[in-house]
């Protein structure tokens, strides 16, 4: 009998994250979501970090999805999107790390969720990060930003941090909104603008 070997890594970046929920999202309260279904997903921009023996500095990759209830109950239908900018080297380790190592938190459990995955896509990202402000576009595919919540009585900014020890996106979290977030490929598209955003800083390592 054979033991696979646990690839080491060591991922450090910014996390962008956004779904069709109300504002906070009751998922991070382990609740139903807000319409009893979820789309949404996150980008990560890669600040530093390897897989394996392959660096994956500066690159960009997305994971979007649909599921038909709430999202640990599985049955999703998801799509990844990846910088187009990485080499055949690059290519190779990310398809590894987010749909084939069972070993890499956080996408495996995404990979557990999804029983229909459309594959892994390589795509130009234009990404800004600037906090609860951050942007991506993928032409013709993606658009998403960020934005603050307001305060339905000042129209204020309204600051928010999620601590959550446990969480294993990120520990902490910027709660905003979304000026917009839509979709759009063949199989799966959705517009979802002016409902839950978050900006953390990630950091993922093989234990």
């Amino acid at each position: 009998m054979t033991t696979q070997r646990q690839v080491k890594y060591h991922l450090s970046g910014d996390l962008l994250g956004a779904c069709s929920c109300d504002w906070g999202c009751p998922c991070n309260f382990e609740a139903t979501p807000t319409q009893g279904w979820c789309e949404g997903g996150y980008v990560w921009h890669v600040n530093e970090g390897f897989y394996g023996g392959v660096r994956l500095d500066g690159l960009n990759f997305a994971w979007f999805t649909h599921a038909p209830g709430p999202l640990h109950l599985g049955n999703a239908t998801s799509i990844y999107f990846v910088d187009e900018r990485a080499d055949a080297h690059q290519r190779q380790a990310l398809e590894e790390m987010l749909t084939r190592d069972p070993d890499v938190i956080p996408f495996s459990v995404f990979s557990s969720m999804t029983s229909n995955l459309l594959g892994v896509r390589y795509v130009p990202f234009e990404v800004a990060v600037d906090g609860i402000h951050s942007r991506v576009k993928v032409a013709g595919t993606l658009e998403f930003e960020l934005a603050p919540m307001t305060n339905p009585v000042t129209g204020e900014d309204e600051p928010a941090t999620l601590l959550k020890p446990k969480g294993f996106t990120s520990q902490s979290q910027e709660l905003c909104a979304t000026s917009t977030l839509r979709l759009t490929t063949a199989e799966l598209s959705y517009d979802h603008g002016g409902k839950y955003g978050e900006f953390c800083t990630f950091e993922y390592n093989a234990s």
